[in-house]
């Protein structure tokens, strides 16, 4: 899984350096979420791609921090579809995409019920959000979505992007 995590960001990297001379159409970033139900922090990384003015798709990926045993991995493919451009520093936008959640439960070498156990499930995210621009190749974007599948919940979170 690492290397497919940096196997993208080289290229996303790499295409930047074709679109530099031109308007910036890729964002990639960082940052924490929280998820409710599993209740806990988790680490976030994206990619978005600016189609129109009004579109865009997205390519996530959340790691949530291991608790009581379970630790998850959540994969998503979303569209943004911008519903609202207040100012030229600020926009929001709705989402809907598709979440492909990793789960893994591992007991170690507990004298009871030892072992692990892995497992996946496919949903369907639903959320809005909102692209604040800090500086002229950096954004903060605070998202809240719910992801609707067999134990569904909500991530609240925040990543920071840099425009390449």
């Amino acid at each position: 899984m690492k290397k497919t995590i940096f196997t993208l960001i080289l290229l996303l990297l790499s295409a930047s350096v074709s679109l530099q001379a031109q308007e910036s159409k890729i964002r990639a970033g960082a940052g924490l979420v929280y998820a409710t139900d599993i209740n806990n922090l988790g680490l976030a990384l994206k990619g978005v791609y600016t189609f129109t003015p009004e579109w865009e798709g997205a390519f996530g990926f959340t790691h949530i921090l291991k608790k009581d045993y379970v630790s998850y991995n959540i994969v998503d493919l979303d569209a943004h579809y911008v519903f609202a451009q207040t100012s030229d520093e600020m926009s929001f936008y709705g989402l809907a995409g598709l979440a492909l959640n990793f789960w893994k439960v591992d007991f170690g070498d507990n004298e009871w019920f030892g072992g692990s156990a892995t497992g996946s499930d496919a949903g369907l995210n639903l959320g809005v959000g909102m692209n604040y621009l800090l500086s002229s190749n950096l954004r903060l974007v605070p998202e809240l979505r719910f992801t609707v599948l067999d134990g569904s919940f909500a991530r609240l979170g925040a990543t920071v992007q840099y425009s390449f």
